[in-house]
């Protein structure tokens, strides 16, 4: 019975309790007792297995029975006159705590939101799953012991066997009644959902900047560096600051601020890690570091290298539409032959492009070697490069003949073309 359970149990139930007795012979002392019935609504055995309810300090407990047909549990009570203070107990065996929130490992709090503060040491199996004995209470299904523990002024165990044992404790209540002897009594009580509400994971560290006295130094000369953050879960950061060079030197590596310099020239990247519980962020500056001049030298500079890589473009196919047929032709297929097509229909033909990249000039264009008359469309969607096509219209000779059509692309040097052959008739 697997199921949302902090769904499902997010109703308001009423429990109503009607108490009765039998007028004893007029010949008899009068009772002292009464009989409850007791009816809790709303809900259904998919959402609770059991009710069990309680009166003290009669100590008499009740494990209600599930009416599927009116969607009740109910059952009967018999109490002594006076006051009684009714407990109802739902429980669940397809509820499944929520584990592992309040670890280092940034999870899910295994003893988040309960009223004793967690669970009871026995909350799961070893193996991960069901015991090998696993039984409802009327054997009919699994057993879950979740060894969830509710010590929030929870009546002792009762004398009559009403036993609370077997799935987790997911929802309480209670209320007061007068039991008056031979005569009956009416009480509403609300049985509350007690489970927690859905963990969440662990926010972690945010790098707001991280700045650099300078992006050049001279050997030995130290830059001061420093990054700001921030947790907003409000957890401990912690720093630690690496470099690219094995020459250099941190004069605090581990905190948020530190000098740094370096015995040996080179361009050299310099990250910080900001880390909190078992999260971290990283972010990276790059100085770059000269030999001091020697007597009166030209002494060093740097250069700023940014590589851009041109890809080949590649015609992939075309697409025709017209005279009620449509036809495709791809690159990859071992036949690149067209069905015929008909003289003096116009086309819609689609050549789709793959440049793959953005960067470039993207020139593309059709050829016919029979004539026809060929007018490129408003739309082309390779403008951008990337994956893309271009529209062209094109009507074919009014006489019988024999094409090649050709689809080129260009991108800074780079060419590409694709051919294929079809009849007009």
């Amino acid at each position: 019975m697997r199921m949302n359970f902090n769904r499902a149990l997010g109703v308001v139930v009423g429990l109503t309790l009607a108490l009765v007795a039998c007028q004893p012979p007029e010949e008899q002392p009068v009772s002292t007792e009464g009989e409850a019935e007791v009816v809790v609504r709303g809900l259904s055995a998919y959402q609770l297995d059991r009710m069990v309810v309680t009166a003290m300090p009669a100590n008499v407990s009740q494990t209600l029975v599930y009416n599927s047909d009116a969607g009740t549990f109910t059952g009967r009570m018999v109490l002594p006159a006076g006051e009684q203070t009714l407990t109802a107990e739902g429980y669940s065996s397809s509820y499944y705590p929520p584990t592992d929130g309040g670890s280092s490992d940034g999870g899910y709090d295994s003893d988040a939101g309960y009223p004793d503060g967690g669970y009871d040491s026995d909350a799961g199996y070893s193996d991960g799953g069901y015991d090998s004995d696993a039984g409802s209470p009327s054997d009919a299904g699994y057993s879950y012991d979740s060894g969830y523990s509710y010590d929030a002024g929870m009546p002792p165990p009762p004398l009559d066997g009403g036993s609370t044992g077997g799935g987790t404790l997911v929802a309480t209540g209670s209320a007061s009644v007068t039991i008056v002897a031979g005569a009956t009594t009416a009480v509403t009580l609300r049985v509350y959902d007690i489970t927690p509400p859905p963990p969440q994971g662990d926010i972690g560290p945010i790098i707001r900047s991280v700045t650099s006295s300078s992006s050049e130094v001279t050997v030995g000369n130290p830059v001061m560096l420093s990054v700001d953050a921030v947790d907003l879960d409000g957890d401990t950061l912690f720093y630690s600051w690496s470099s690219s060079c094995p020459s250099s030197f941190f004069s605090s590596p581990f905190s948020s601020s530190t000098n740094w310099s370096s015995s040996r020239p080179g361009a050299c990247r310099i990250s910080v890690t900001v880390s909190s519980r078992s999260l971290s962020a990283t972010e990276v500056v790059d100085v770059a570091v000269f030999s001091a001049p020697v007597d009166g030298g030209p002494g060093e500079g740097s250069v700023q290298v940014n590589g851009e890589y041109i890809a080949r473009p590649v015609v992939n196919g075309f697409s025709l539409w017209g005279g009620s047929s449509s036809m495709s032709v791809y690159r990859y297929s071992s036949n690149a032959t067209l069905p015929n097509l008909r003289p003096g229909v116009t086309y819609s033909i689609d050549v789709q492009l793959d440049y793959g990249t953005r960067l470039g000039t993207f020139d593309k264009s059709l050829e016919f070697d029979c004539g026809g008359t060929l007018v490129k469309s408003s739309y082309d969607g390779c403008t951008s490069g990337g994956y893309c096509s271009a529209n062209y219209s094109w009507t074919a000779p009014s006489f019988p003949t024999v094409c090649k059509m050709t689809g080129r692309a260009a991108n800074s040097g780079l060419t590409d073309s694709f051919s294929v052959g079809f009849s007009v008739r």
